[in-house]
Order: C-alpha cells, then structure tokens, then sequence
C-alpha cells in the first residue's frame, strides 16, 4: 500500500490482500449518520473516500477481478460490503460505478426494497428530489453545478502538495460529503412537513432501478448514461396521489391499512 501523505487527505493505492484487508478492518466503527464511506470509479480503479479518516484509497480493478476470481478472503468482504452491507456508501451518480464493478468484477451493486432505508445514496437523486422550483424534475444536475451550489470546500488545501496529475482520482469527491449531509438534512427537516417521506420513497425506488439497468436489467426511463430522469410533472402528481391515497387509507383505517405510525416510520429517512 503506499502511501502520499499530507495533514488533510492520505491517498493509498490498494493492490494486495493485506492492503485490502487494513482497508476494510478501517472501517469498522463507522459513522451512517453523517455518512463515511463515499465512492467513486476511474477506469482502473474504485475509489473510497473515507470521510472521518481523511483517507482516498484507490482499489486496483485488475487486482480486485484476479482476487475475486481467487476466492481471496478480503476480497469477498468487499463484495459483501458493496453489494449488502449496512454501511451507508454515497455515490454522486452510482450508474457508472455499478456498470464497472458488474462487467468487470460481477459485483451487482443493489439496493433493497423502498420499505427499507438503502444502504446506496445518490447525491444526484437528493438533489433532484429537492429542487422545489422545478416541479417537472425531469433534467438531471451535474457534480460540477451541486458543487457550485452547494459546496465551499476549498480541494488545494486538501489535497497534498506534490502530487500533481499523479492524485489518480477525482478530486470532486471531496466534496460529496458536504453535499450529502446538506440535502440529508433538508430531506430530514421535511420529513414532518409536505413531501419530505414522499421523495425519501421516490429516491430509494429511483436509484434502486438507476443500479438495476446498470447491472443489465431494463426499466422504461432509466439509462446508464441518460441525463434525463423518468420523473416527470404527471408521474410525480400520480405518484403522489397514490402515497396521499395511502396515507388517508391508513389513517381512515387506524393503521390497519398499512401498518400506521410504525410504516410511516420506514421512511423518515432515507
């Protein structure tokens, strides 16, 4: 593993077992809420951002298809962390990330059913979901305008000196924690309100299908690559006819309907 160094961000490139395995033992104890673990790929590598610990690592692609093809023990603990484990793992736009991993690894990036809180978040989505002024929600943002939005993190005094064009990673991942953590909260402090618990369920379903067709699968509106959502004005006005449909049911019915406060609950969070 070595390492380039500064006060701010340590960048370590991970291309053996036991680079892997100090890797993954790192993230025991981690923080979900704020998240620590954000994701990126490049074309040789999957990049792990550790936010907690100031750490980029860059997991060689060609060592993690030869490792897993091997059986070999950390290896498969990665596996088993991106495809089901709890830890939350933020993604800006996981499509390209989960195409990677899945045509070159087989290692099928999924989130679970939208009654359950996803363990895959997509900065993109969050950002989608809360853009009030465009009610239509149909055009995706790009990293770079959530950046200048939503971020005022200076990337030099992070990155350390000396490494130039030799960083091998994007640099903008720096700034997914903070982006994050802003539309987290939003998304929390409208959980009360009007909608907040509608668009946690629209995000999860959303990305749940974005990971599914970069995985091969087919869902009308989704693309790998398509900067358009499938969220239009009438499909997010028939979507939340039917959530508001439940929720008078629910409540007509004492809970009987759908589980009341204890289904509601599902989805204070995303």
């Amino acid at each position: 593993m070595a390492l380039i160094s500064s006060e701010t961000i340590t960048v370590q490139r991970v291309a053996t077992p036991d680079a892997l395995n100090t890797l993954l033992q790192s993230f025991d104890g981690l923080p979900n809420n704020p998240a620590s673990l954000y994701l990126s790929t490049t074309a040789q590598s999957l990049i792990v951002y550790v936010a907690p610990k100031r750490t980029v690592s860059a997991i060689g692609l060609p060592y993690l298809m030869e490792a897993l093809r091997q059986k070999e023990r950390s290896a498969s603990a990665l596996r088993s962390l991106l495809e089901n484990g709890p830890a939350v793992k933020i993604f800006f736009d996981a499509r390209k990330t989960a195409k990677i991993l899945f045509d070159s690894c087989t290692i099928r990036l999924s989130n679970p059913p939208c009654t359950v809180r996803a363990h895959i978040h997509e900065v993109q989505m969050m950002e989608l979901a809360l853009r009030q002024s465009d009610t239509n929600r149909e055009w995706l943002a790009g990293l770079d305008r959530c950046i200048a939005r939503g971020s005022d993190l200076d990337i030099d005094v992070h990155i350390p000196d000396g490494l130039g064009g030799s960083k091998g990673f994007d640099e903008r991942i720096l700034h997914l924690p903070i982006l994050w953590k802003k539309y987290h909260d939003r998304l929390l402090a409208d959980r009360n309100g009007v909608g907040g618990s509608f668009w946690v369920a629209c995000i999860r379903e959303a990305t749940q299908k974005r990971l599914a067709v970069s995985c091969g699968e087919t869902h009308r509106g989704y693309g790998v690559d398509s900067a358009r959502r499938a969220w239009n004005r009438d499909s997010i006005e028939e979507e939340r006819d039917s959530w508001n449909d439940d929720v008078m049911m629910d409540h007509i019915h004492n809970g009987d309907w759908l589980g009341g406060a204890e289904h509601w609950a599902k989805f204070d969070i995303l």
